[in-house]
């Protein structure tokens, strides 16, 4: 195997963990969305819901941690799921939006593209 059939593994690899780590993110939002409209796990259907969303979150978080660093993958997983989960909030159960989470919001999604370009930079 040559170099550069190599680094196609290695990024094809990266891409997987990305996918799952987007995977994880999204499972871990249907969670937390079935969580809060369980109302405190009064609703059987929505909990097992609950409980599915953070089995798979947490099955492909850990496989895209075998190829991405830590540190990485963590911060992608919680600062977009921040993002996701109060977006969500707002659409789906009339929570505010105010000016300071708006502010809050972006100074996060400003962490991730530093986040991401420092990760490029390095790979």
């Amino acid at each position: 195997m040559g170099a550069d059939s190599c680094k196609n593994h290695d990024s094809s690899g990266r891409r997987k963990a990305l996918i799952e780590l987007f995977l994880a993110i999204a499972s871990e939002q249907v969670g937390t969305s079935a969580m809060k409209a369980s109302n405190g796990f009064a609703s059987l259907p929505l909990t097992a819901l609950a409980i599915v969303g953070y089995s798979l979150s947490m099955l492909w978080f850990g496989r895209s941690m075998q190829i991405l660093p830590m540190g990485f993958a963590y911060a992608l997983w919680v600062g977009i799921g921040m993002m996701i989960s109060s977006l969500l909030g707002v659409f789906l159960f009339s929570e505010l939006l105010t000016p300071a989470v708006i502010l809050g919001l972006m100074m996060v999604f400003s962490g991730i593209v530093v986040l991401n370009s420092s990760q490029e930079e390095a790979g």
